[in-house]
């Protein structure tokens, strides 16, 4: 099947990536309403990422590779240093899919939201040091039946024992997607307690313009744990940017955090509401939400398993738009 195929020639680039370009740390999050009990609308989103080892050295002569070729490019951007700051590329698939509420009818509902598949590749690279991160990307992908949501809904709808959907046949598309990433994470502090647990809190935000959700958002994060990582975000989305993973393996040691977060969201663009001519959809101007979760980690693998809700993007819902993630991320 189409998406099973991509998914695996993503993993297999992946794999392979230590002989050109000193891999570091590979990402898997799924994302899926049923982890709430649910099936409809944001139904599924899947994001396989990786991110290239910290280069430290762009600055001189003596590192001549692609991270710090492309770091001297960016240079004049903001918040990009070749000195004091680490560098390393960033590669991510992602899909997302959209279905109505019934997903047992075969005809559109037009008085709810229509079937709709999105895939897309992450192109960037991410500057850092002990306080900040800042980050720059590309993203092109495609919507309709070349993104392979349908068969990925009905796999694991089948692993799942869940009904199969029966309206792909109207599904949106096809079109091509493209836009720019930009963000920013700053860690506010981190605090050793006496009995041997951490704290940290940070924030980030973020712009990701594209034509299929092209937002501009801030979120902010506090977690509670022993041996924390030193990445600047949890890792609690599957569709989104891969910064989670920077620094995360930059500790020795198990661990584990309990975290709790919130987010806001200017919405500017959404397909769902530009492309679907016969639904009544109007996309409110931003969305509030919030975050729990936990994680573990080890040496070379760290986990995370969360749940989130947030006001729906569609301003004909007020019902929360509420999801449930697990994270799986190596060291290699």
């Amino acid at each position: 099947m189409l998406i099973v195929f991509r998914v695996s020639f993503a993993v297999l680039l992946f794999a392979c990536a230590p002989s050109f370009s000193h891999a570091s740390t590979i990402g898997f999050s799924w994302d899926n309403d049923l982890f709430v009990g649910e099936d409809g609308r944001y139904t599924n989103g899947v994001r396989v990422s990786w991110v290239g080892n910290a280069h430290d050295q762009c600055d001189g002569n003596t590192d001549n590779g692609l991270t710090c070729g492309l770091a001297r490019f960016m240079a004049p951007l903001p918040g990009v240093r070749l000195k004091d700051q680490k560098h390393a590329l960033a590669v991510g698939l992602e899909q997302t899919m959209v279905t109505p509420s019934d997903i047992t009818r075969e005809e559109p509902d037009y008085d709810d939201v229509p079937y709709v598949g999105y895939s897309n590749l992450e192109l960037g690279m991410f500057n850092w040091n002990d306080d900040y991160l800042v980050g720059y990307g590309i993203r092109l992908g495609v919507t309709g039946p070349d993104s392979g949501a349908e068969q990925s809904q009905k796999v694991i709808h089948k692993i799942t024992g869940s009904e199969q959907p029966r309206g792909w046949d109207n599904q949106l598309g096809p079109d091509v997607i493209g836009g720019v990433i930009a963000v920013f994470a700053n860690r506010l502090f981190r605090h050793d307690h006496d009995n041997g647990l951490q704290t940290d809190m940070g924030y980030a935000a973020m712009l990701d313009a594209n034509n299929f959700l092209g937002t501009a958002g801030v979120s902010a994060f506090l977690r509670l744990g022993e041996n924390l990582p030193k990445n600047f975000t949890p890792d609690y989305a599957g569709v989104g940017t891969s910064s989670s993973l920077v620094g995360l393996f930059e500790h020795n040691g198990m661990g584990w955090e309990v975290f709790l977060g919130a987010s806001a969201e200017y919405i500017g663009y959404f397909y769902l509401e530009e492309e679907s001519d016969l639904y009544d959809l109007e996309t409110r101007d931003g969305t509030l939400g919030v975050v729990v979760g936990s994680g573990l980690h080890l040496d070379n693998f760290s986990f995370t398993l969360t749940l989130q809700g947030s006001q729906s993007p569609l301003r004909n819902s007020d019902d929360l738009l509420s999801f449930g993630n697990m994270s799986f991320m190596w060291k290699i």
